[in-house]
Formats: structure tokens, sequence, C-alpha cells
């Protein structure tokens, strides 16, 4: 009976000592983490290069309209100039217009005497 308990206590202990090294990773296992590892540390850098090239083009975009922009306000300021001094002259002219048939009202044309 003794015999029979020591094998089964070898056998038993044979079968845990295998067990625990199944249980630790293989060196193949280790190598396919850290290729994960360092996939998905790529997939982040590339996320970020992509990110930085698409913010690089709206910069770029944004400083043209900036540009763009600021031509148009120096044009809508220039026509707003010219149209306030076309006003101020028209308006002139309508006041000259008035005086001057005030003026031709005052001194009316001689009638001819019939002949």
């Amino acid at each position: 009976m003794k015999t029979l308990t020591l094998i089964s206590i070898i056998g038993l202990l044979t079968l845990t000592g295998c067990a625990s090294n199944s249980a630790q990773p293989s060196f193949g296992d280790q190598l396919a983490a850290r290729g994960e590892k360092a996939q998905a540390i790529s997939k982040q850098w590339n996320s970020g290069s992509s990110a930085v090239a698409k913010g690089e083009k709206m910069i770029a975009k944004g400083q043209e309209l900036i540009t763009d922009g600021k031509k148009d306000q120096t044009k809508g300021e220039k026509l707003v100039e010219d149209g306030r001094k076309l006003v101020e002259n028209g308006k002139q002219q309508m006041a000259d217009s008035e005086a001057a048939y005030q003026n031709m009202r005052a001194t009316p044309v001689p009638a001819t005497a019939p002949q």
C-alpha cells in the first residue's frame, strides 16, 4: 500500500509540475503579446500622425480664408467709402437743382407781345 501511495504522490507531483510549467507563457506567447502591444502602439502613432496632417491642412485653409476675408473687408470698406461720397455728391446735386429751380421760378420769362 505504501508503494501505491508513493506512486500516486509521485504521479501527482509530476502532473502538478507539468501544470505549473504550462501556466507560464512560452517564449512564443511572450513574443506574440509583445507584437500585439507594438501593433497597438503603431496604430496609436499612425492615428496621431493622421490627426497632425489633417490639423495642418485645416490651419493652412483657415489662414487662407482669413487672408481672403481681409482682402474682402478692404474691398468692402472701399465700397462703403465710395458709396458715401456718391450719396453726398448726389444730395448736393439734388439741392443745387432745387435751388436752381426756385431761382428760375423767381425770375419768370417775360411774355412777348403778340404781333
